[in-house]
């Protein structure tokens, strides 16, 4: 991958040079470097920010790869233009080209592939508010189920994120008990304290709803703990305690 520079001039340069090459490239007939080149400048702009330029020289790219019957780097293209187009906030649009990547992904054999562009979607389906595919995360949750690898592990926590969420929204705290305790030890697996100790608040809080005390008491210690000298969890720490001292007065 391309690696970012601070310097505006090179980074002006560089896309200049990258996109005389797709020029070139495309001029020559020579398909195969074209597509290689475009999607390098696709996840360059992706870098910087720049979602619809990103998504245009993706977009090129998987066309072509497709056509050439190049699963796997088609697969990754058509990733990155949903990937593209969820920074510009479009995630309806999104959805069709994760499903394009599942599909390429599949054909390839790539399982671990398919599942982070399976995520993807799920991510783009809660950013729309969409609760109804939980088949999506239960298949998520079940191709992840005791497996090591960190990557699998990432994909695992959005499923939970996305199962706790749809509870919330269904206004079910006992639904969500469960999927939010999964989604904290996940994050606690992952080294994301951050993440961890919001799963853990709201399972807390739901807990407490349920007029399960003790067990809400102890899970908003937990987040005490982890958010401990953690920058930027003033909030959490706050909710935190003031769920503690209600727990105490209940």
């Amino acid at each position: 991958m391309i690696e970012m520079s601070g310097s505006s001039a090179h980074t002006d340069q560089l896309l200049s040079t990258l996109e005389a090459a797709a020029e070139k490239f495309t001029q020559a007939g020579d398909r195969g470097k074209e597509a290689a080149v475009r999607f390098d400048l696709g996840r360059y702009l992706f870098q910087l920010d720049r979602g619809g330029a990103a998504f245009e020289q993706l977009r090129r790219a998987a066309e072509i790869l497709e056509q050439e019957g190049l699963t796997a780097p088609a697969a990754q293209a058509l990733l990155g233009c949903g990937h593209a187009l969820t920074t510009e906030g479009r995630h309806e649009d999104s959805l069709p080209w994760f499903d394009r990547a599942i599909g390429q992904f599949a054909r390839c054999q790539d399982k671990a592939g398919e599942l982070e562009a399976s995520a993807a979607k799920l991510e783009a389906l809660a950013d729309l508010n969409r609760w109804s595919h939980t088949n999506l995360s239960n298949e998520i949750i079940a191709a992840t189920d005791h497996k090591d690898s960190l990557r699998l592990l990432t994909f695992r926590l959005v499923a939970f994120r996305y199962q706790t969420q749809a509870r919330l929204a269904a206004g079910d705290p006992v639904g969500s008990v469960g999927p939010a305790r999964q989604a904290a030890d996940a994050a606690s697996r992952l080294g994301d304290p951050h993440t961890e100790a919001t799963f853990r608040l709201a399972l807390a809080h739901n807990l407490r709803i349920l007029k399960e005390m003790a067990l809400a008491a102890e899970e908003y210690e937990q987040v005490l703990a982890v958010v401990r000298d953690l920058p930027g969890a003033d909030d959490l720490e706050r909710e935190a305690l003031k769920g503690l001292e209600a727990t105490l007065d209940d």
